[in-house]
């Protein structure tokens, strides 16, 4: 009778996560936390800004840290140019002489840390004609677990006039990227201005 009892009105210990049945789905890490850390793995930096004004310290910061200064900057938004009073142009022999970009996205995409971006922000430019170095302006909502998450939602937003040119923009890891392999690929200097 005693065994009945023990096993009856034994005290259950919670389990702990380590123990979870490896037929359970593993819990996944909200999309904004998935995407810092897959970004930032990859070598871009993430500054989170809770204003625009931070956003200003945060850019002045930037320039000094590289030792650019503003007329090394370009961007192909007026509101980021009128904002940040930095020199606005699409002519592509002027962007060429110029160290810095500084532009917005469609989506952060969060399984790859890469963002998202259309001819809304580069207009016809390829990734190659872009300089090294990548000051990208996003909000808290623009968030989409992959790449298919973010064309879906470009689709609907779009819907009467889809952008052309859509590319994921890499952050370039000067650490793994130093072999021969990585040669001529499009991966660049990123700072992300997360508002």
């Amino acid at each position: 009778m005693s065994f009945w009892k023990n096993l009856f009105n034994s005290k259950k210990e919670p389990r702990d996560e380590k123990s979870q049945s490896p037929f359970m789905p593993k819990k996944k890490d909200p999309v904004e936390i998935a995407f810092a850390h897959n970004f930032t793995e990859k070598g871009g930096r993430f500054l989170f800004t809770e204003s625009k004004k931070d956003s200003k310290k945060f850019f002045k910061k930037i320039l000094e840290e590289n030792n650019f200064k503003k007329s090394d900057v370009f961007t192909l938004d007026q509101e980021i140019s009128m904002f940040f009073e930095i020199d606005f142009t699409e002519e592509l022999f002027i962007l060429k002489k110029k160290k810095i970009a500084f532009i917005k996205c469609e989506f952060l995409i969060a399984n790859t840390g890469g963002i998202l971006i259309s001819s809304n922000q580069i207009k016809n430019l390829n990734l190659s004609q872009l300089p090294e170095y990548i000051i990208v302006e996003a909000k808290i909502n623009q968030f989409a677990n992959d790449v298919s998450e973010g064309m879906s939602k470009i689709k609907a937003f779009y819907s009467k006039n889809l952008p052309s040119n859509i590319t994921t923009l890499n952050a370039k890891n000067n650490d793994k990227e130093s072999d021969f392999l990585s040669h001529g690929n499009s991966s660049k200097n990123i700072y992300l201005l997360l508002q």
